[in-house]
């Protein structure tokens, strides 16, 4: 039973995010062409800060131009969209004072998505605000060149309780993306939420109260650092999903560096959908069946759960027709992390008592009996090893068991902790799991400390430092 129903519950709630960040498109690589004589910058006033005039005004304007959008606060009843390659749509500001900043309000709209641009070649939105929009607040899709910076998406009221908005700052199957010095707040799923794209910079944002605060979703070289990410259910997301239309079948490559990370103790938003349903309320960085991921130099405080949760895909049991999808994780390496209170009071699947609660209750009993603090490990794996033999030695075909092969093992060490650590008996720093012999039977309760298969380093392929279109 405690099998049973973990994995129906991730099954639902996994299909739907991957139907939901299919886009619409392959991944466009063309440069954005270079403005031509006939661009122009449109100063927009605020009577024309309508539907109307604003829908002419998009349609019309000409590759390469800039659009000035005024202070103030103005209602929508429906998106605003953009087909113009190498535009520009800039605002006064992205605050909440209507007497200096750009508010686009979405509130009561009869359609979804505040701002949406699709198969643009260069596109540039900035220092503007987008609130209350149903469905996604910026999405941007099949488009290459594309920078969202000095934006705020947010649901303004009670967002745990009544948001509709799904994504914030939503960029997919894209080439070419920063998202950088922007808020968001009050999503329903993720905050900032890139997928089905290749070159990705997330900096120097701040995110709260939404289910993720940042999402990385089968994409390629991505960073995402200098964040401030706190009170969202879980802070920093990377994921690969499996679906037979994504364009990139195995995320891969992403550098999670220099954030501070704190407080994500936020539950699951009411309205949510999708696999960040199951993400455990108290989770700092969580990586799902993605490839080479690093996880360094963060300032990580305050999570119920644990810092850095590593999982495959085939811990869910969900089954898949995607035969070139790759469901186990490979190669996470969390080390120089600064790590502070972690694992005190753990959520979701770990506080199910159909699920994990047995584990946790004995893990904790077994600490108390020793005195030491009761808490789960700083870093956990679930412990499913890959069974194709050249990454590798899963003993079972569910993949229970074996080794990893060095370059894709999953390492957290040289971490920086606030608990006892006793050499060679007792550290918090990392925890195996052996995810599939528990639910199993098979295998007894992890106890710490120091998981032969988790006490390694790793050397990881380099990630572009800028974008490359």
């Amino acid at each position: 039973m405690m099998q049973f129903q973990f994995r129906s519950r991730l099954m639902t709630a996994a299909i739907i995010t991957a139907l939901a960040a299919c886009g619409d498109g392959g991944i466009s690589r063309n440069v954005a062409p270079a403005p031509d004589s006939a661009s122009s910058t449109v100063k927009v006033s605020a009577a024309q800060m309508n539907d109307s005039d604003m829908s002419n005004i998009l349609f019309q304007v000409k590759p390469g131009s800039t659009i000035i959008l005024p202070a103030g606060k103005f209602k929508f009843d429906g998106p605003l969209t953009m087909n113009t390659d190498a535009v520009t749509i800039s605002g006064q500001g992205n605050g909440s004072d209507p007497t200096k900043d750009t508010i686009l309000s979405f509130a009561g709209a009869s359609s979804k998505n505040g701002f949406q641009a699709f198969n643009v070649k260069g596109i540039t939105l900035t220092n503007f605000a987008v609130e209350d929009a149903v469905g996604n607040g910026v999405f941007v899709s099949a488009s290459s060149n594309v920078t969202m910076d000095g934006l705020r998406a947010e649901w303004t009221n009670d967002p745990i309780n009544t948001s509709q908005m799904a994504y914030g700052l939503y960029p997919v199957n894209c080439q070419g993306v920063i998202v950088k010095n922007s808020k968001i707040v009050g999503t329903r799923d993720a905050g900032v939420y890139v997928g089905q794209s290749e070159n990705i910079r997330v900096q120097k944002n701040e995110a709260y109260l939404n289910v993720a605060g940042v999402e990385i979703e089968n994409s390629d070289n991505a960073i995402v650092e200098n964040n401030d990410i706190h009170d969202n259910t879980g802070g920093i997301l990377v994921f690969s999903l499996p679906g037979t239309a994504y364009v990139i079948k195995k995320g891969a490559n992403a550098k999670v560096q220099n954030n501070h990370i704190y407080r994500n103790n936020t539950p699951v938003a009411a309205n949510a959908t999708g696999y960040v349903t199951a993400v455990p309320p108290g989770t700092a960085v969580m990586v799902l069946a993605a490839d080479n991921t690093e996880i360094l130099n963060n300032l990580i405080e305050d999570h119920k759960t644990t810092s850095i949760l590593a999982i495959s895909f085939q811990a869910t049991g969900i089954a898949f027709n995607d035969p070139l999808y790759e469901p186990y994780v490979h190669s996470v390496y969390a080390h120089d992390n600064t790590i502070s209170k972690s694992g005190y009071a753990p959520g979701g699947a770990f506080a199910d008592p159909n699920q994990l609660k047995p584990v946790v209750d004995g893990l904790f009993a077994q600490l108390k009996s020793f005195a030491q603090p009761q808490q789960l490990a700083y870093g956990i794996w679930d412990g499913i090893v890959d069974t194709d033999p050249s990454k590798g030695s899963g003993t079972a075909s569910d993949g229970s068991g074996g080794v990893l092969k060095p370059e894709f093992a999953v390492c957290v060490k040289g971490n920086t902790l606030d608990t006892p650590f006793i050499d060679g008996l007792l550290s918090y720093e990392s925890m195996d799991l052996n995810l599939l012999g528990l639910l199993s039977g098979s295998a007894q309760a992890p106890n710490f400390p120091f998981p032969a298969r988790m006490n390694c380093t790793l050397s990881l392929p380099a990630i572009p430092d800028m974008p490359i279109f």
